[in-house]
């Protein structure tokens, strides 16, 4: 069993907030990368981090970069397999991230307008819509944190991140293989200038998971 986190930077500063683009992962590695310096990055958990469950949930502390190593580009193949746990990671290191408030939204996809490969199977999400209480096999295609609108959107933990709990990993039926898009958003709402006071910023990206069968064996991509 591994965990995987995934990480994104967004900043309301710069080029990337004009096109709705998170912080890319750089050419050249820092000399010291963590979680709190890489975006569209993957990391692998080294000890099992607090918070992790096999459902989806909001995390309230935020997590240690300690407990994180092996970064890689989400444009690179991520190797997965039933059993293995998801998390995602949102943060910002703007000056005024404490006058931010932002919703995470994430939509698992099929690419249905192709068609899918010889044996494919027809499960829409990896991940299943459990919660504390009761188990569930249904597939969880969408996740979204409220229906609210900015100003009750939740703030940065104590580190300038919002983190979740995506939940565990499951097989199709029957070992197919399936192709997945993961579309993932963050909705940023300023509540205190800089920027202005009320402005709403959406940042988005869409990895592609493509999951084998027998090797449940997940590739993701930019």
């Amino acid at each position: 069993m591994s965990v995987y986190l995934y990480n994104l930077m967004f900043s309301l500063a710069g080029s990337n907030v004009n096109v709705g683009n998170f912080e890319p992962y750089p050419s050249v590695l820092p000399p010291n990368p963590t979680i709190s310096n890489l975006s569209c990055a993957w990391f692998e958990a080294n000890t099992a981090p607090p918070g992790l469950e096999t459902y989806f949930q909001v995390l309230t502390q935020p997590l240690a970069p300690s407990q994180w190593g092996s970064p890689q580009s989400d444009a690179n193949v991520l190797t997965l397999n039933p059993g293995d746990y998801l998390m995602m990671r949102v943060f910002s290191e703007d000056a005024n991230v404490n006058g931010y408030q932002m919703r995470f939204t994430g939509v698992f996809g099929r690419g249905t307008s192709q068609l899918l490969p010889t044996g494919a199977g027809n499960l829409q999400s990896p991940l299943v819509l459990s919660t504390p209480t009761a188990p569930s096999t249904f597939p969880r295609a969408v996740i979204d944190i409220d229906g609210s609108v900015g100003p009750n959107w939740p703030a940065p933990l104590s580190d300038g991140s919002w983190v979740s709990c995506l939940g565990q990993v499951v097989g199709a039926p029957g070992n197919a293989a399936n192709d997945y898009t993961f579309n993932v958003g963050a909705s940023v709402y300023v509540n205190s200038a800089p920027p202005a006071a009320g402005s709403v910023f959406t940042f988005g990206r869409d990895p592609r998971m493509h999951v084998i069968g027998q090797t449940k064996r997940c590739e993701v991509a930019a």
